[in-house]
Protein backbone atom coordinates (compact mmCIF):
# COMPACT_ATOMS: atom_id res chain seq x y z
CA UNK A 1 0.00 0.00 0.00
CA UNK A 2 2.67 2.29 0.59
CA UNK A 3 4.42 1.68 -2.67
CA UNK A 4 1.15 2.56 -4.43
CA UNK A 5 0.61 6.33 -2.43
CA UNK A 6 4.47 6.50 -3.22
CA UNK A 7 3.53 5.48 -7.08
CA UNK A 8 0.73 8.25 -7.19
CA UNK A 9 2.99 10.82 -5.27
CA UNK A 10 5.29 10.60 -8.27
CA UNK A 11 2.80 10.89 -11.15
CA UNK A 12 1.23 13.81 -8.88
CA UNK A 13 4.31 15.44 -9.19
CA UNK A 14 5.32 15.20 -12.80
CA UNK A 15 2.09 16.37 -14.05
CA UNK A 16 2.28 19.51 -11.73
CA UNK A 17 5.72 20.08 -13.39
CA UNK A 18 4.87 19.66 -16.79
CA UNK A 19 1.66 21.42 -16.46
CA UNK A 20 3.51 24.08 -15.03
CA UNK A 21 6.25 24.36 -17.48
CA UNK A 22 3.69 24.28 -20.42
CA UNK A 23 2.00 27.33 -18.94
CA UNK A 24 5.50 29.41 -18.26
CA UNK A 25 6.26 28.03 -22.04
CA UNK A 26 3.04 29.95 -23.18
CA UNK A 27 2.87 32.70 -21.19
CA UNK A 28 7.01 33.64 -21.07
CA UNK A 29 8.62 31.67 -24.41
CA UNK A 30 11.67 33.79 -23.96
CA UNK A 31 12.57 31.70 -21.04
CA UNK A 32 13.51 28.87 -23.36
CA UNK A 33 14.56 30.46 -25.67
CA UNK A 34 11.50 30.47 -28.12
CA UNK A 35 10.33 33.77 -29.98
CA UNK A 36 7.35 34.97 -28.49
CA UNK A 37 4.36 35.47 -31.44
CA UNK A 38 3.26 38.84 -32.52
CA UNK A 39 -0.22 39.78 -31.66
CA UNK A 40 -2.37 42.55 -33.42
CA UNK A 41 -1.16 45.14 -30.23
CA UNK A 42 2.73 44.28 -30.80
CA UNK A 43 2.49 45.27 -34.30
CA UNK A 44 0.90 48.23 -33.55
CA UNK A 45 3.66 49.56 -31.48
CA UNK A 46 6.58 48.36 -33.68
CA UNK A 47 7.67 51.45 -35.38
CA UNK A 48 7.93 51.32 -39.29
CA UNK A 49 10.78 50.68 -41.30
CA UNK A 50 12.38 53.17 -43.32
CA UNK A 51 13.06 52.70 -46.64
CA UNK A 52 16.05 53.65 -47.18
CA UNK A 53 18.99 56.13 -46.03
CA UNK A 54 19.85 59.47 -47.93
CA UNK A 55 23.25 59.79 -49.49
CA UNK A 56 24.69 62.72 -48.44
CA UNK A 57 24.11 66.54 -50.60
CA UNK A 58 20.96 64.28 -52.24
CA UNK A 59 18.60 66.43 -53.19
CA UNK A 60 14.83 65.55 -54.61
CA UNK A 61 13.71 67.49 -58.09
CA UNK A 62 10.02 67.95 -57.91
CA UNK A 63 9.04 67.16 -61.50
CA UNK A 64 6.34 69.51 -63.17
CA UNK A 65 3.82 68.54 -65.65
CA UNK A 66 2.07 70.99 -68.38
CA UNK A 67 -1.18 69.84 -66.40
CA UNK A 68 0.29 71.32 -63.54
CA UNK A 69 0.98 74.90 -65.07
CA UNK A 70 -2.18 74.92 -66.68
CA UNK A 71 -3.73 74.29 -62.93
CA UNK A 72 -1.91 77.19 -61.41
CA UNK A 73 -2.75 79.83 -64.48
CA UNK A 74 -6.33 78.94 -64.27
CA UNK A 75 -6.33 80.17 -60.52
CA UNK A 76 -5.23 83.57 -62.71
CA UNK A 77 -7.99 83.56 -65.43
CA UNK A 78 -10.43 85.89 -63.65
CA UNK A 79 -7.90 88.50 -62.78
CA UNK A 80 -7.96 91.65 -65.28
CA UNK A 81 -3.45 92.02 -64.60
CA UNK A 82 -4.26 95.72 -64.79
CA UNK A 83 -6.80 98.75 -64.65
CA UNK A 84 -5.82 102.39 -65.82
CA UNK A 85 -8.39 105.62 -65.33
CA UNK A 86 -8.73 108.58 -67.42
CA UNK A 87 -10.67 111.84 -66.96
CA UNK A 88 -11.96 113.55 -69.76
CA UNK A 89 -14.32 116.49 -70.47
CA UNK A 90 -16.32 116.66 -73.64
CA UNK A 91 -18.52 119.50 -75.20
CA UNK A 92 -21.32 119.28 -77.98
CA UNK A 93 -23.69 121.54 -79.71
CA UNK A 94 -26.16 120.04 -81.99
CA UNK A 95 -28.20 122.04 -84.28
CA UNK A 96 -31.39 121.33 -86.41
CA UNK A 97 -31.18 121.12 -89.91
CA UNK A 98 -33.72 121.85 -92.89
CA UNK A 99 -33.06 118.66 -95.06
CA UNK A 100 -29.88 117.69 -93.68
CA UNK A 101 -28.13 121.32 -94.68
CA UNK A 102 -29.02 124.19 -94.01
CA UNK A 103 -28.92 124.99 -90.28
CA UNK A 104 -32.28 126.35 -88.82
CA UNK A 105 -31.75 129.26 -86.71
CA UNK A 106 -32.30 129.31 -82.70
CA UNK A 107 -32.23 125.15 -82.84
CA UNK A 108 -28.98 124.91 -81.16
CA UNK A 109 -28.65 122.87 -77.59
CA UNK A 110 -25.71 121.93 -75.85
CA UNK A 111 -24.10 119.32 -73.58
CA UNK A 112 -20.74 119.10 -71.50
CA UNK A 113 -20.09 116.14 -69.63
CA UNK A 114 -17.04 115.79 -67.38
CA UNK A 115 -16.38 112.44 -65.68
CA UNK A 116 -13.32 109.80 -64.73
CA UNK A 117 -13.66 106.31 -66.13
CA UNK A 118 -11.60 102.72 -65.73
CA UNK A 119 -10.66 100.42 -68.60
CA UNK A 120 -9.25 96.99 -67.73
CA UNK A 121 -6.77 95.11 -69.49
CA UNK A 122 -6.40 91.70 -68.88
CA UNK A 123 -5.50 88.03 -71.17
CA UNK A 124 -7.36 85.47 -72.49
CA UNK A 125 -5.77 82.51 -70.46
CA UNK A 126 -7.05 79.72 -72.65
CA UNK A 127 -4.88 81.15 -75.03
CA UNK A 128 -1.67 81.26 -72.91
CA UNK A 129 0.84 78.56 -73.97
CA UNK A 130 3.03 76.41 -71.82
CA UNK A 131 6.41 74.33 -72.43
CA UNK A 132 8.45 72.61 -70.13
CA UNK A 133 12.26 71.67 -71.30
CA UNK A 134 14.29 70.64 -68.26
CA UNK A 135 14.87 72.96 -65.58
CA UNK A 136 12.51 76.22 -67.81
CA UNK A 137 9.16 76.66 -67.93
CA UNK A 138 8.51 78.25 -71.23
CA UNK A 139 5.44 80.28 -71.59
CA UNK A 140 4.15 82.38 -74.56
CA UNK A 141 1.46 85.15 -73.42
CA UNK A 142 -1.25 86.35 -75.99
CA UNK A 143 -1.38 90.49 -76.97
CA UNK A 144 -3.18 91.39 -73.93
CA UNK A 145 -7.14 93.28 -74.50
CA UNK A 146 -9.51 95.26 -72.69
CA UNK A 147 -11.47 93.84 -70.51
CA UNK A 148 -13.68 96.38 -69.34
CA UNK A 149 -14.15 99.87 -70.08
CA UNK A 150 -16.82 102.08 -68.09
CA UNK A 151 -17.35 105.71 -66.89
CA UNK A 152 -17.79 106.19 -63.07
CA UNK A 153 -21.03 107.58 -62.46
CA UNK A 154 -20.38 109.39 -59.23
CA UNK A 155 -17.97 111.48 -60.96
CA UNK A 156 -19.77 112.98 -63.68
CA UNK A 157 -20.83 116.85 -64.09
CA UNK A 158 -23.22 117.62 -67.16
CA UNK A 159 -23.85 121.14 -68.10
CA UNK A 160 -26.60 121.72 -70.79
CA UNK A 161 -28.66 124.45 -72.61
CA UNK A 162 -31.75 123.05 -73.54
CA UNK A 163 -33.92 124.10 -76.70
CA UNK A 164 -37.50 124.15 -76.50
CA UNK A 165 -37.21 124.30 -80.27
CA UNK A 166 -34.71 121.37 -80.32
CA UNK A 167 -34.90 119.56 -76.82
CA UNK A 168 -32.07 117.45 -75.65
CA UNK A 169 -32.33 113.86 -76.20
CA UNK A 170 -31.19 110.35 -74.04
CA UNK A 171 -29.61 109.47 -77.48
CA UNK A 172 -26.94 112.45 -77.38
CA UNK A 173 -26.16 112.12 -73.89
CA UNK A 174 -25.39 108.26 -74.76
CA UNK A 175 -23.85 109.11 -78.20
CA UNK A 176 -21.15 111.69 -75.66
CA UNK A 177 -21.13 108.27 -73.09
CA UNK A 178 -19.65 106.26 -75.81
CA UNK A 179 -17.61 108.84 -77.21
CA UNK A 180 -15.92 109.64 -73.79
CA UNK A 181 -14.94 106.00 -73.23
CA UNK A 182 -13.30 105.79 -76.56
CA UNK A 183 -11.32 108.96 -75.30
CA UNK A 184 -10.72 107.24 -72.34
CA UNK A 185 -8.94 104.27 -73.94
CA UNK A 186 -6.87 106.65 -76.30
CA UNK A 187 -5.61 108.06 -72.86
CA UNK A 188 -5.13 105.14 -71.32
CA UNK A 189 -3.11 103.58 -74.53
CA UNK A 190 -0.98 106.35 -74.55
CA UNK A 191 0.23 105.83 -71.39
CA UNK A 192 1.08 101.99 -71.86
CA UNK A 193 -0.97 100.31 -70.53
CA UNK A 194 -0.46 97.07 -72.13
CA UNK A 195 3.32 97.22 -71.21
CA UNK A 196 1.54 97.12 -67.41
CA UNK A 197 -0.76 94.81 -67.57
CA UNK A 198 2.60 92.14 -69.00
CA UNK A 199 4.54 93.23 -66.46
CA UNK A 200 2.04 92.77 -63.97
CA UNK A 201 1.18 89.67 -65.44
CA UNK A 202 4.46 88.29 -64.90
CA UNK A 203 4.74 89.14 -61.72
CA UNK A 204 1.26 87.59 -60.66
CA UNK A 205 2.47 84.23 -62.73
CA UNK A 206 5.43 83.95 -61.07
CA UNK A 207 3.99 84.53 -57.57
CA UNK A 208 2.02 81.68 -58.44
CA UNK A 209 4.68 79.66 -59.69
CA UNK A 210 7.22 80.39 -56.73
CA UNK A 211 6.31 76.69 -55.42
CA UNK A 212 8.39 74.96 -59.19
CA UNK A 213 11.76 76.70 -57.22
CA UNK A 214 13.48 73.97 -59.33
CA UNK A 215 12.50 75.57 -62.75
CA UNK A 216 13.12 78.61 -64.25
CA UNK A 217 10.63 80.42 -65.96
CA UNK A 218 11.09 81.73 -69.44
CA UNK A 219 8.90 84.15 -71.16
CA UNK A 220 8.55 84.19 -74.88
Amino acid sequence: MKNVLSGLGVIALTAVVFLGGAATMHFYPEVFGIEREKDINDVKDEPEETSGLDMPGETTKTVVTIEDIEVKLDELSEFSTYSGTYSVTLGKDETRYWLEKMEIPFTTNSIEISCKGIVKVGYDFSKITVRIDDDKIYISLPEPKINDNYVIWDTVECKESNNILNPISFTQYHNMIDEIEEKGVEYVESEDIYKKAEDNIKTLINGFMSEFSDYEIVYM
